[in-house]
């Protein structure tokens, strides 16, 4: 049975899209997905996905959750101190993984340019407290999250996730110390740049995860997306990669475990 982890979904917006969480979760343990991480994007979504980790993990597939500041999400940005309380209060949770989604998007917000950095330092500064990792949303703002994630080397980690760079950023981001997650996008045919990352990097620095309900992969492309969906991110990762079907998913699944546990991908532990 294959073991497969979503590192990043949004089980709450899914739902808000006409499929049940109940649903979602079921269909997901059918295709052999075994964990994953729900992800908040504003104070009333990173509170909802603490509750949906209570309430929907079993002893088939686990959810844990994070908490987060997402870049398009302006009208949220006057909650910040209140969304970095949530983190400390939540730090004894086993159950919280990540800090995110957090980071900058010059495509949908780019007016916003000098909060959103702002936001993201404030974050990766909490991430350097309290030693969880952050999920790092990049949107036509590579060099701009270059460095500011440069400046917090050492200090920060975390993960860039639904990766849409080329190999040379990705592998900058890499030797900062991020794991780098590719989504559905890598099975696009067109997605050229995104598969040489995927073929290239070190696969103890990769994740995978669908975004969804957003980004589902073929033959699902422009239709909502769903955890379930994960095996069709895996079998692309196999085509793409050298190794062997099962180092690849093991591989990727205990990457995964590590992120999930809070530790960066070169941890020794």
């Amino acid at each position: 049975m294959v073991s497969i982890a979503d590192t990043h979904c949004h089980l709450d917006i899914i739902q808000s899209q006409g499929l049940e969480i109940a649903d979602s979760v079921k269909n997901a343990m059918e295709s052999g997905v075994k964990k994953i991480v729900q992800i908040g994007i504003d104070l009333e979504s990173s509170l909802k996905s603490k509750s949906i980790a209570n309430e929907y993990s079993n002893d088939s597939l686990e959810i844990r959750y994070s908490i987060g500041c997402h870049p398009t999400e302006t009208h949220e940005f006057p909650n910040k101190e209140e969304i970095l309380k949530l983190v400390y209060q939540n730090l004894g949770d086993p159950k919280l993984s990540a800090i995110g989604e957090i980071g900058l998007d010059y495509y949908h917000a780019a007016d916003t340019k000098k909060q959103q950095e702002e936001i993201l330092e404030a974050f990766l500064e909490c991430s350097a407290k309290t030693k969880l990792p952050v999920v790092i949303h990049s949107r036509d703002a590579k060099e701009d999250t270059i460095s500011i994630l440069r400046n917090f080397r050492d200090r920060a980690f975390g993960v860039i996730h639904c990766f849409t760079y080329d190999y040379p950023t990705a592998r900058a981001l890499v030797d900062i110390g991020y794991y780098i997650s590719f989504s559905g996008i890598v099975a696009f045919k067109n997605a050229t740049e995104i598969q040489e990352a995927a073929q290239k990097l070190p696969l103890e620095s990769m994740l995978i995860e669908t975004d969804a309900p957003f980004l589902a992969p073929p033959p699902f492309r422009g239709k909502r997306n769903e955890p379930s969906y994960m095996k069709f991110i895996l079998d692309k990762m196999f085509s793409l990669r050298r190794e062997s079907n099962s180092e690849v998913e093991q591989k990727l699944f205990e990457n995964s475990l590590k992120f999930m546990n809070r530790k960066a991908y070169h941890h020794n532990a």
